[in-house]
C-alpha cells in the first residue's frame, strides 16, 4: 500500500463515558502510524465525567454549544472546521471500531482509487446484545429509512454492488438517492470543502452526487459495534425525539429532503409506504430472513417499519396543522 494518508477523527460527545472510552480506545488500538492520526472530540456539554475522561486522552477537545452533532453549524460541522488532516473519519460515541486494521482497510479503496468519495463501514451484529440493538445492527438505525439506505438495501440482498477485491463500489444516482453515512464513515476533506462544510449525512451524499462525486466504497473487513439502545421502547423514543428534531430544527441548510419529487421517487415511496402499513409483506421478509439467518431478532423488522412509519407520519401532519396556524 502506498504511503499511508493521515486522518483526523471527529468523535460528538455527550454524557456517554463508558461508550466514548471504549470508542477511543478501539480508535488507538489501530495499527496505523500515530503521528497520521488526529482524533477530535466536539462534546455537547457533558456533565457525567466524560470531559474530564476525555482530557486524559490525546484528544482536541471542542466544545460544542449547539450539543446536536448533525445540522448546520452543530458538532461534526465544528469538528470538520478544525481539522487538520486530507481524510476525516467521523464515529458516533456509540461505535467501537472492529480489529486492529479498520483504518487500513477504510482508507485503502481511497488510496487505490481516486474516484471514490469516501468509504461506509458496516454494521456488525453482536450476539450478545439485546435484540433490538441485534435488529439495528441488521438495518441501520432507522428502518424507516431501509428502502433508500445502503446499509438497508445490503441487509435485504437489494443492491448492486461491484466487486473491487477487497471492497465493493457503488455509484449513488440523485434519484431515489441511496444514502449513508452515519456511525463511521471516511471522505476526504477536499470534499467537504467544495460542499461548503458538513451538514448532515445524507445531506453530504446528496450534495457531493449532484456534483457527479458519485463512487462510494464498502470495505469488506471493516466493522463497527453500534450499541446505540438499550430496549425496544427506548427505541420507539429515540426515533420520535429525533423525528421532531429534524422537523423543528435541523432543516436550515439543506438541499436534501427525503419527500419524493419525481415519479419514480413517488413510486418507490408508495410502494415502500403500502408494505409498511399493511405489515404482511414486511412479515413475509423478515420470515423469510429469519429462516435464513437463524437471527431471531429479524422478527423486529416489520412492527418496527409499522411503528417508526406511524411517528413519522404523525410527525409530519404536526408540521403541517403548525403551518396552517
Amino acid at each position: 500500500m502506498e504511503k499511508l494518508p493521515k486522518v483526523s477523527f471527529i468523535i460528538p460527545t455527550y454524557n456517554g463515558k463508558k461508550l466514548v472510552k471504549r470508542c477511543l480506545n478501539a480508535i488507538l488500538s489501530q495499527k496505523y502510524p500515530r503521528k497520521n492520526i488526529e482524533i477530535i472530540a466536539v462534546d455537547g456539554g457533558s456533565i457525567d465525567g466524560t470531559l474530564e475522561l476525555l482530557k486524559k486522552y490525546p484528544v482536541k477537545i471542542i466544545n460544542n454549544k449547539k450539543r446536536f452533532p448533525e445540522g448546520k453549524g452543530m458538532g461534526k460541522s465544528q469538528g470538520v472546521k478544525a481539522a487538520k488532516n486530507e481524510l476525516i473519519v467521523f464515529v458516533d460515541q456509540d461505535n467501537e471500531i472492529q480489529g486492529d486494521s479498520w483504518l487500513l482497510n477504510m482508507v485503502e479503496p481511497l488510496i487505490k482509487d481516486k474516484e471514490i468519495i469516501g468509504c461506509a463501514c458496516k454494521l456488525k451484529v453482536e450476539k450478545r446484545d439485546n435484540i433490538t440493538n441485534r435488529y439495528l445492527s441488521l438495518v441501520g438505525t432507522d428502518p424507516f429509512a431501509i428502502y433508500r439506505s445502503i446499509e438497508g438495501r445490503m441487509a435485504l440482498n437489494k443492491i448492486n454492488l461491484k466487486d473491487e477485491g477487497n471492497y465493493f463500489t457503488y455509484i449513488i444516482k440523485t434519484e431515489n438517492c441511496l444514502c449513508t453515512g452515519g456511525n463511521c464513515f471516511i471522505i476526504r476533506k477536499k470534499l467537504l470543502n467544495e460542499i461548503h462544510g458538513y451538514t448532515q449525512d445524507v445531506e453530504m451524499i446528496y450534495e457531493l452526487a449532484s456534483r457527479g462525486k458519485n463512487k462510494l466504497a464498502i470495505p469488506k473487513n471493516a466493522y463497527t459495534h453500534h450499541l446505540t439502545i438499550n430496549n425496544y421502547l427506548e427505541f420507539l423514543k429515540k426515533r420520535n425525539f429525533w423525528a421532531m428534531h429534524q422537523r423543528s430544527k435541523n432543516l436550515e441548510g439543506r438541499k436534501y429532503s427525503w419527500e419524493p419529487k419525481t415519479f419514480r421517487e413517488y413510486k418507490t415511496f408508495l410502494s415502500f409506504f403500502i408494505k409498511a402499513i399493511t405489515i404482511i409483506p414486511n412479515f413475509i421478509i423478515s420470515l423469510k430472513c429469519y429462516i435464513k439467518t437463524k437471527e431471531s431478532a429479524w422478527l423486529l423488522h416489520a412492527p418496527s417499519v409499522f411503528l417508526i412509519t406511524l411517528i413519522y407520519a404523525k410527525v409530519g401532519f404536526q408540521g403541517m396543522f403548525k403551518k396552517t396556524l
